[in-house]
């Protein structure tokens, strides 16, 4: 008898070809995408910069070497500072470095005021190297709050390669 009423229950639900319950009535909802956040997005493939090692900054830097330096041509490097703690009035970002590579463009001045906790204030700057080697790009972040104001510094290590033109491998 249950063996029966499990066929006839099989047979009622379609599973042998009998009648098919209305697709309709079952419809599935279509869950929408999730869009990609661009910001997480342009964090993905970023490093933390060197920062000060015996405080604990309020802001962290990332960045991101479109290709790899070679010499006299420009690179484009990707950053990200990223506010750490509420309170802060202002933050600003400039960018040096010595010997051997050259700040190009930095775009505008980075100054943000009231920077929101964990929000990333992406921006790019151009290097271009004058001569292979490994070259520290420094980023001075000044940040003010009501009760103080103060310089953190960051390094960006630059591996810079030769032209193509004279690498080993091309020579006779």
């Amino acid at each position: 008898v249950l063996l029966l009423a499990g066929v006839a229950l099989l047979f009622g639900c379609g599973y042998f070809g009998g009648s098919r319950p209305s697709r309709t009535a079952h419809a599935s909802v279509p869950h929408p995408v999730p869009l990609a956040d661009p910001q997480a997005k342009a964090l993905e493939g970023m490093v933390e910069a060197v920062g000060p090692s015996r405080n604990q900054p309020p802001i962290s830097l990332k960045f991101s070497i479109r290709d790899r330096p070679q010499v006299g041509q420009d690179d484009e490097i990707d950053y990200a500072v990223i506010p750490q703690v509420p309170g802060i009035e202002t933050l600003r970002l400039a960018f040096a470095s010595l010997n051997g590579l050259q700040v190009v463009s930095h775009g505008p001045g980075l100054a943000a005021i009231k920077p929101a906790p964990g929000v990333p204030i992406l921006g790019s700057i151009t290097v271009r190297p004058a001569k292979p080697g490994l070259f520290t790009l420094t980023a001075a972040v000044a940040v003010q709050s009501p009760d103080r104001s103060v310089v953190w510094p960051f390094t960006i290590p630059v591996i810079v390669a030769e032209g193509p033109a004279q690498t080993a491998a091309n020579l006779p």
